[in-house]
């Protein structure tokens, strides 16, 4: 009997250690997409400027980590060839297809404004522009998510403790 306990009771720690793993592993994706767009941006820049390709070349030229960036690509693709151009529904999207924090979102989305309609130089400055407001949205971010991370470790084991001990 007390074989049966114990085990229930160290079962019960790890389950929940696990559910805390799954909320900081949403957290650690969530970054990892903020990295790649700004890679993406920064690639997009690049291309755009010095090279002088078009949209749809860079986005068959880049190497994408991710399903989820080379959607959003598209989505982007899309919002540039419109007419009416409405960046509302396209941060709507990111933040369904990614969960990346508003502020990122509204930093990524102004290239749907400017793209495509300024010279290259003013191109370049303005996209160098976002991705910086865009590594300094992601570090604030990255910081708040590192002490939730920090947070839920040290608390995933005693709310272990609590819930074995009240089960058992």
């Amino acid at each position: 009997m007390i074989w049966f306990k114990s085990s229930l009771f160290v079962l019960t720690i790890v389950t929940v250690k696990f559910i805390f793993k799954f909320i900081n592993d949403w957290g650690d994706k969530c970054v990892s997409n903020m990295k790649e767009l700004i890679d993406f941006t920064d690639y997009l820049r690049i291309y755009s400027c010095s090279m002088k390709m078009s949209f749809e070349e860079i986005y068959l030229k880049y190497g994408y980590k991710n399903d989820e960036i080379k959607m959003l690509s598209v989505r982007l693709n899309e919002e540039l060839d419109e007419n009416k151009k409405n960046k509302y529904e396209f941060e709507c999207f990111m933040k369904e297809l990614l969960n990346t924090p508003d502020e990122f979102n509204k930093y990524f989305s102004d290239i749907v404004d400017y793209y495509g309609s300024t010279y290259s130089d003013v191109l370049d400055k303005k996209l160098l522009f976002t991705i910086n407001e865009m590594e300094n949205s992601m570090k604030q971010y990255e910081a708040v998510h590192r002490e939730k991370k920090n947070l839920n470790n040290r608390i995933s084991i005693l709310v272990g403790c609590l819930v074995a001990v009240i089960l058992i």
